[in-house]
Formats: C-alpha cells, structure tokens, sequence
C-alpha cells in the first residue's frame, strides 16, 4: 500500500510539469508573433532615424495665387522604402507618396522658379540631399504639412511637420 501511494505522488508531479510546460509553450507561441512584430518596426523606425529627414521651413511657402503649396525636403544618409507626405488644410488632409522610382504624380511637380519645367516626375530626395516640390489643387489655404518615412515596409511616426506657413509673396521662392 505505501508503495502506491509513492507512485501516485509522483504521477502528480510529473502531471503538474507537464501542465507547466504546455501553459509555457502555448503562451510563447501566442506572444512571440507580436513581440517580433514590435522588434521590426522599433529596428525599423527607431532613434537612428531622429532628424535625418526634415522640411527645410526655408523653403515652404503657400501661394494663395494659384493655391500652391512649396515645400522642401532633406534627407540624410536613410533607407527608405517610401515617404508620405500629409498636406493639411482647414477641412483636409491630402497624402502623396513619393518613392525611389521617379514616377508621375496628379498635383505634384518639381519645383522651378520660372516655372517651366513640363510634366511632374519626382521622386524621394536622393541620399545626403534635398529636392523642393510644388503641390498644386488646394481650394483652402494650407496649414500645414507633415512627413511620415516608411522604412522595411514600417510606417513610422511622424519625421517632421510644419504649422508655420509663410505666405509666397513674403519669400523670394517665385
């Protein structure tokens, strides 16, 4: 009788580690998805990012004229899969994806002074540079504007934005 009761008491303990281990590999499984998830996107847009991309405020400015917006924008040495830029007005927000491949975009050209220039190919900046933009087809005024890197298919927070649009007529853009 006693040798039973020994044996009953270590069927229960290896009962209760097995238990353990399957409550411990059902909860790794559940949580280990989202916690790479997180690691990708924090490697993706982490601290390395902070001030490698910007709007050059020197070169923004709203033409109330012909309700286009100037914009400009520096990248330093960043990968980047796309970049979203949000224009807003008092009752929208307009996106514009700008990528690697130069591409045609309706309402957005390269900028030009004069004025010139024909058909509205662009593209990101290119490494260590800058390219200025005019985004055209605003019915309000523009109050501000924001850009948003996506990086290894991550859309990351907000690089930078500007509320502070300095109407065309006191620059020397145009």
């Amino acid at each position: 009788m006693l040798n039973k009761k020994a044996v009953s008491g270590v069927v229960v303990m290896v009962v209760m580690i097995a238990l353990v281990i399957s409550i411990s590999a059902i909860v790794f499984t559940t949580t280990k998805k989202t916690v790479e998830e997180k690691i990708k996107k924090s490697e993706a847009c982490g601290p390395d990012i902070i001030g490698k991309l910007s709007i050059n405020s020197e070169y923004v400015c709203y033409d109330s004229a012909t309700n286009e917006i100037v914009f400009s924008i520096n990248r330093e040495d960043i990968e980047l899969d796309k970049l979203i830029i949000a224009i807003e007005t008092e009752t929208d927000v307009i996106q514009i994806e700008l990528s690697e491949v130069e591409k045609d975009i309706d309402n957005l050209y390269p900028y030009d002074k004069g004025r010139t220039l024909k058909g509205n190919k662009v593209m990101l900046p290119a490494k260590n540079s800058g390219r200025t933009y005019i985004a055209t087809g605003f019915d309000k005024e523009v109050i501000g504007i924001k850009i948003i890197p996506v990086i290894n298919e991550e859309q990351c927070e907000v690089a930078d934005s500007l509320y502070e649009i300095t109407p065309c007529e006191q620059t020397g853009i145009f």
